[in-house]
């Protein structure tokens, strides 16, 4: 049999105080997510993540307030539902220049961004970071962010979709398709920086965008950054198989994520790509400790400082079902707002859930169906070691209870034993963040990428 191969680790983090974890822990006595304005208190995480070979530091983020519940932001704001939202592309340049081999993911809305600044704040980002940054690519979905950029209801979802694919046309273009390989020169005897006729604007009029080009930055280290993406429908799954390169999965369920990986991989062949073009990072949270009496303990220290409402906040606005409304006996499927898939019984039943089972369901920190191990660090390993092994996940990104313990505790008790798995890395890597997750490490979109094919000729 040959030796097991380490799973790939993310620390999960938004720029806010409330982080989607569990957004009202930030009261709990030992968090300390009140300094999340400063730069002081990313910097920490970074070093702690740094020092302990994690793969990536990932900032989710949102546009707007959490503003259904109770139809406005106020108990968004008492609760700091992932908010005040800082913008993390402006924490991340400094988060590099004090670490040495941690990666970025940084999520950015194809919906609400224009491609052609989009692409030249990525290109600085990639040259700054040398390598070590990623793009989620999400479409968003909160009303209030739609109003903030002068839209008077959210685009549809597959509106939002097609959208994003015409993004994709245009920052492929800049990124792989305006400068040629030997464009640079860089040569102070030939006084030649650029052979300007392997510059080319890239001329794009499509129904959305029109950008002439060329790309004023010079070609970065993976020229595209590495592609994340965490849609999870049946589109998201055919953007996934068609670009994604790391897929954020937030679910539990091992079958369930095998599933849909296998999905998405037959979609990906489908088009050419090999299965190992797209791994995937399953959203993890744990509470850990030497024995399993202490483990609880500090279990029932974060249930004492959690609050329903905070997350019933962050649950209005992730669906558009405002339970202010809704006496517990109320089904859900009785009125028009929100998405179905979150009206409707999980057990296939096709009865609708009521406001109380959904309430039920948040009572407590586990939020009933998110993948959370509460142990010592050899039952959170063993947990661990047998979801990745049913599931097929490329790894997990540990989702903070709180602020930096949370980390801490995963790096002093969770990596050793892990290492003696061979399931966690004992030496960190470097080169940029495509040339670690590819077998050949490439920097570049591997030739069968769908962005490849926007490249100059030789």
């Amino acid at each position: 049999m040959s030796d097991p191969k380490p799973l790939l680790f993310a620390l999960y983090e938004q720029a806010s105080v409330g982080c989607g974890g569990a957004p009202s822990l930030w009261t709990h006595p030992a968090d300390e997510r009140l300094a999340a304005n400063t730069f002081e208190f990313w910097a920490n995480q970074a070093r702690i993540a740094d020092q302990a070979n994690l793969d990536m530091l990932f900032f989710a983020d949102v546009l707007g307030f959490y503003d259904v519940f109770g139809g406005n932001a106020e108990a968004a704001v008492k609760w700091a539902v992932e908010a005040p939202a800082n913008d993390p592309l402006m924490i991340i340049p400094g988060l590099a220049a004090i670490t040495k081999n941690l990666a970025f993911g940084a999520t950015v809305s194809t919906t609400y961004e224009h491609p052609f600044a989009h692409a030249r704040r990525f290109s600085t980002l990639d040259h700054m970071t040398n390598g070590r940054v990623g793009w989620n690519i999400v479409t968003s979905y909160l009303s209030s962010a739609a109003r903030n950029f002068g839209l008077e209801e959210m685009i549809k979802h597959g509106d939002r979709y097609d959208r994003a694919e015409e993004f994709m046309d245009v920052v492929y273009k800049l990124w792989e398709g305006s400068w040629a390989n030997d464009a640079v020169v860089a040569d102070k005897a030939r006084q030649v920086y650029a052979q300007g006729d392997r510059v080319k604007p890239i001329n794009h009029a499509g129904e959305r965008y029109r950008v002439a080009g060329p790309h004023l930055s010079a070609p970065s280290p993976q020229r595209t950054p590495l592609l994340i993406q965490a849609g999870w429908s049946g589109r998201g799954r055919e953007f996934a198989a068609k670009h994604a390169e790391l897929i954020f999965i937030a679910k539990s369920n091992p079958h369930e994520i095998r599933q849909g990986l296998e999905e998405i991989w037959t979609m990906a062949e489908a088009r050419g790509r090999a299965r190992d073009d797209i791994q995937s990072l399953t959203v993890l949270r744990i509470v850990t400790a030497k024995t399993e009496i202490e483990a609880q303990r500090k279990y029932d220290e974060l249930q004492s400082n959690y609050h329903l409402e905070a997350q019933l906040v962050s649950y209005a606005g992730d669906t558009g079902i405002d339970l202010s409304r809704y006496a517990d006996s109320d089904a859900l499927s009785n009125h028009t707002e929100g998405l179905t898939s979150y009206m409707m019984r999980p057990d296939g039943s096709g009865k609708p859930l009521t406001a109380g089972d959904v309430r039920k369901r948040f009572a407590n920190v586990t939020r009933g169906t998110d993948l959370i191990l509460v142990g010592t660090p050899e039952q959170v390993a063993d947990r661990i070691e047998e979801h990745a092994r049913i599931s097929a996940t490329s790894g997990y990104m540990l989702n903070p209870l709180t602020s930096p313990g949370t980390l801490e505790d995963f790096v002093e008790l969770v990596v050793p034993e892990l290492q003696k798995r061979g399931l966690y890395r004992t030496s960190p890597q470097s080169g940029s963040l495509r040339s670690r997750l590819r077998a050949d490490g490439s920097s570049r979109l591997p030739a069968t990428a769908y962005g490849a094919s926007f490249r100059l000729p030789a």
